[in-house]
């Protein structure tokens, strides 16, 4: 087995690879694994495991609009859904169920190409590489592999054709014939209650994903979490100390706000009155919705406090102090409990200074060798107080319209050392993958160039 240093079992990954999928057409893989030439942040951006391989505990992905960063992450989202649900999901569709992909479109070859998904991880001690080889409506090719002293397959899949280590992964043995053709073997395996399967199937469990342009998702389970978890909510109490909040507490309301009973009042015609008496008693058995409710202090002409006033958090509060909030939850979950937390624009309604915090302090009290990836804008990350070089990737199009990903760790060393400015070289376009666009006559003529000449 691969064991780990200290007596903490952690679930970490080490790489993810996709090809065919959305921008990105070719094989492209995104790693954090640790460079052993670098010597940066040793003590809080690393975890080393005991062997020759030590990981890191984030990575950054930058990349101009539509560069395919949010592709990218997406396609973790897709590779978990796919081990989660595709049993369950052919067994709801009559065994008719075609898979969401979306190959690259911009080739004539990728149409009929399969799409690729491989990730390699630590799952109880132990490294695995998983993968699989798709079409819209059938498993190609499947694959699972551990390392003990060296690589071994524990099944190999062709089609329907599957061949199964019968010394190292008797669980499969008997099974290869029970599968078809939309669904994954590994998640057939975790649905009989297999072992291996069933706890590599639970390590996809521990992606935390989270957008960060709303906050639909975590929101809910971060409100259920606060009224849950009394250390949670002391945790997130004393983390908006300095936004000036007070005190949390959270209130049920009706989930439709509609005032039926004044509009009773005001309303003489029979039939209306009767038809708002039937959906009053619809909404009465509705379920309440939690409300978020903080409080602010108030003071008197000397700056005496006096009081604290309630404020409808959704309503009242701005959108950066609900995205922090909202944010906490999962972030919570993941430090606590060793997952990997995906968020696509982390910086999106927050200010650069509270981004750079989150991120440090991810990486100063990250007890459980938990992982964060997310894609970002804000280039005031980008410098080597917040992250080594070989945990900020870029993304960007080639001129055929496919998303290339490239780590700054690939640069020569004559263009980028540990001293560089790494947010002046970005914006000057050293990197690469930067918005882009020629501010010329040409935008002048097009935009005002009917109306001049008309005035001449």
């Amino acid at each position: 087995m691969m064991y780990l240093r200290g007596l903490i079992q952690t679930d970490m990954l080490i790489e993810f690879s996709i090809e065919n999928f959305l921008s990105f057409k070719d094989l492209t893989t995104l790693s954090m694994v640790a460079a052993k030439s670098f010597k940066e942040h040793p003590e809080t951006h690393i975890i080393e495991t005991g062997t020759n391989l030590n990981l890191l505990k984030s990575a950054v992905v930058y990349g101009n609009n539509a560069s395919g960063k949010s592709n990218l992450l997406e396609a973790m989202g897709f590779m978990k859904q796919t081990v989660l649900n595709s049993f369950r999901d052919a067994l709801m569709e009559n065994s008719e169920r075609k898979f969401p992909l979306e190959k690259f479109a911009l080739n004539t070859k990728t149409e009929k190409d399969t799409s690729f998904f491989e990730i390699s991880f630590i799952q109880k001690d132990t490294k695995y590489r998983y993968g699989f080889e798709i079409d819209y409506d059938k498993i190609v090719a499947e694959w699972l592999f551990h390392t003990t002293s060296k690589e071994v397959y524990l099944f190999k899949r062709d089609q329907q054709k599957i061949e199964v280590n019968k010394s190292a992964f008797k669980e499969g043995i008997g099974k290869e014939e029970d599968v078809k053709e939309n669904v994954l073997f590994l998640s057939l395996l975790a649905t009989l209650g297999k072992e291996t399967s069933t706890n590599i199937v639970d390590w996809f469990k521990k992606f935390n994903f989270v957008n960060g342009i709303h906050d639909r998702g975590h929101k809910r389970y971060t409100i259920d979490k606060l009224k849950s978890d009394k250390q949670f909510f002391n945790w997130v109490l004393h983390f908006v100390k300095y936004l000036e909040i007070a005190n949390l507490s959270t209130t049920e309301e009706d989930v439709n706000e509609i005032d039926l009973e004044t509009l009773r009042e005001k309303e003489k015609d029979e039939e209306i009155i009767n038809l708002l008496t039937s959906i009053q008693k619809i909404q009465s058995k509705q379920p309440k919705r939690d409300q978020l409710i903080t409080f602010h202090r108030k003071y008197d002409e000397n700056n005496v406090l006096v009081d604290t006033v309630p404020f409808n958090f959704d309503k009242q509060e701005s959108e950066g102090t609900k995205k922090l909030l909202y944010l906490l939850g999962p972030w919570y979950d993941t430090l606590q409990n060793g997952k990997v937390l995906i968020i696509d624009e982390l910086d999106s309604r927050l200010h650069s200074h509270l981004t750079l915090r989150l991120v440090d302090f991810f990486h100063k009290f990250n007890k459980s060798n938990a992982q964060l990836i997310c894609a970002v804008h804000d280039i005031s990350l980008l410098n080597k107080e917040t992250f080594r070089r070989d945990q900020i990737w870029f993304v960007e199009k080639n001129q055929f319209g496919a998303s290339e990903l490239f780590s700054l760790a690939d640069f020569k060393t004559d263009k980028v050392r540990n001293k560089s400015a790494f947010d002046k070289n970005y914006f000057e376009g050293k990197y690469g993958a930067i918005p882009y666009f020629d501010i010329d006559e040409k935008l002048n003529d097009l935009l005002y160039g009917k109306r001049e000449a008309e005035q001449v």
